[in-house]
């Protein structure tokens, strides 16, 4: 009863938090993706927050909602929640920016051309376009929750320590013990919650998306009963006129051009004076050891990073080239997929050292920061390889374009943009999961390796060493960003966005 207990609330904070996630992405991707003045700030602001361990928001989201709450349970619980929709939202943000940015440009001159309005173009072009997208990614999303579900329901409060009810504690009290059988236990359950929910929840919206890809032949999917459930019970008339409503006071407010300028000035002000009040603090000595170790830190768990996604990207072309040539068989594995993503990477740390030595700790290293990087790229590859238009399959095969000839010049081309929407996922991802792979106990044995994630969690005691290593990792991603991210980006957005 106890962990069917466990497993209820754990569940309960994973579908809260995907619901925020969802609502926050989709909203995110659409603004970023429409606006070059927005997208300028709003990318790399959310490269920088996807890449920012789970741990980097405790003290601040901890401190926040237990103050407001008087240090009340449900404090605690929306922290906890608030943790783990920073750990799901950042994967389908970006997807929806991918594909707003890579939407066919000749379908909105034509809206455009009929005078169409930005609530037309957003409910009736983009939000459809998006349902494939934003199914695929959920399923991610919803692994990497219970992925890090142990950093969420245990929660630090200076020398006190809160450890919410849930699959996450229980895990963590298992590995502090070296309960073996009891770490098996609850990693079989959250496989199997996460199972459940992919095979009857996911698995058939996915099939029903394909209604709304590009170019789509045969016969219509058959609706699931979600959504028509959705639809019959669901007052979505009055949903579509307050979006309406929403979109027609944003227009507004962005023809009160002075009121806007006047806004940005006092935003802008309050951000200067709050940055330089941090500074002053942060900068106030004694300084500790510690902070000498952040540059060649920060140097060694890049390079592992780096080596993770590249790893990410090989391993999941194949699966992208099968799902490519039929798209009935990778369904299976999309769900067996999206279920292996939820394990824990904990448990298969002391497994990987064991296995490869502890003299080979660089190596084990990287086979973890793979369990956080590889589904993000796999999940991105199969959507974009099967979003390929059928047109486009059929013409290849009509005209005997086969082998290395169609990957490079139809396949590679049309999940490009997905290939590098998961690179950057699984950029943060690697980065996420450098805390578990550069340190983790297990019983009495402690596995440390020199790097960022270790460095962080042996300064989360002091909260100005924790924001000095914080705030190194954010300058230093902003950085990468810049010279090569945002690049990348627009690259590919532009040369391969899809167009018939």
């Amino acid at each position: 009863m106890g962990l069917l207990s466990a497993a209820l609330w754990s569940t309960f904070r994973v579908f809260v938090a995907y619901i925020f996630s969802l609502l926050f992405g989709i909203a995110y991707g659409i603004l970023a993706a429409t606006s070059p003045q927005r997208e300028r700030l709003m990318v790399p602001l959310l490269d920088v927050l996807q890449s920012v361990p789970i741990l980097g928001f405790f003290p601040i989201a901890v401190s926040v909602l237990v103050f407001l709450f008087r240090g009340q349970r449900i404090g605690l619980e929306l922290a906890a929640i608030f943790l783990i929709f920073t750990s799901q939202v950042w994967n389908i943000a970006f997807g929806v920016y991918e594909t707003v940015k890579t939407f066919p440009q000749d379908i909105l001159e034509m809206a455009r051309s009929f005078g169409m309005s930005s609530a037309f173009v957003v409910k009736r072009l983009y939000l459809p376009a998006l349902v494939p997208t934003v199914l695929y990614n959920s399923g991610v999303s919803i692994a990497v929750g219970w992925y890090f579900l142990m950093a969420s329901e245990i929660i630090t409060l200076g020398n006190v320590e809160v450890r919410l009810p849930g699959l996450g504690t229980a895990m963590m009290r298992y590995v502090a013990s070296g309960n073996l059988p009891g770490m098996l236990g609850t990693i079989g359950t959250i496989v199997l919650v996460n199972f459940c929910t992919q095979w009857f929840l996911f698995r058939p919206l996915l099939e029903w998306s394909n209604l709304f890809q590009f170019g789509a032949v045969g016969s219509a999917p058959e609706e699931p009963g979600l959504v028509t459930f959705l639809r019959d019970r669901i007052r979505w008339n009055w949903f579509s006129r307050s979006f309406d409503a929403v979109l027609l006071l944003g227009e507004r407010i962005r023809e009160k051009r002075k009121l806007l300028v006047a806004l940005r000035f006092l935003l802008l002000g309050l951000f200067l004076g709050a940055l330089a009040y941090f500074l002053f603090w942060l900068l106030q000595p004694p300084y500790t050891p510690r902070l000498v170790e952040i540059p060649a830190s920060l140097v060694l768990t890049t390079l592992r990073v780096v080596v993770a996604v590249v790893l990410s990207i090989a391993l999941s072309f194949p699966f992208a080239v099968r799902a490519a040539e039929s798209g009935g068989g990778v369904r299976n594995l999309y769900t067996l997929a999206a279920t292996m993503g939820s394990v824990p990477a904990v448990i298969f740390y002391p497994l990987i050292v064991r296995g490869v030595g502890q003299e080979y700790m660089g190596f084990a290293a990287i086979l973890l920061l793979l369990t956080g990087s590889f589904w993000y790229t796999l999940f991105n590859m199969l959507k974009g390889a099967l979003m390929v238009p059928s047109t486009i399959v059929e013409m290849a095969r009509g005209f005997g374009i086969r082998g290395f000839l169609y990957y490079r010049t139809i396949l590679i081309p049309a999940m490009f943009p997905s290939l590098i929407t998961g690179a950057i996922t699984a950029w943060g991802g690697a980065w996420n999961a450098s805390m578990v792979a550069e340190e983790v106990n297990f019983g009495k044995e402690v596995f440390s390796l020199r790097g960022i994630g270790s460095l962080l969690l042996s300064a989360t005691a002091s909260p100005r060493e924790l924001l000095w290593v914080v705030l190194a990792m954010t300058l230093w991603i902003v950085a990468i960003n810049i010279l090569f991210w945002k690049r990348w980006y627009g690259w590919a957005a532009a040369k391969y966005a899809l167009s018939e």
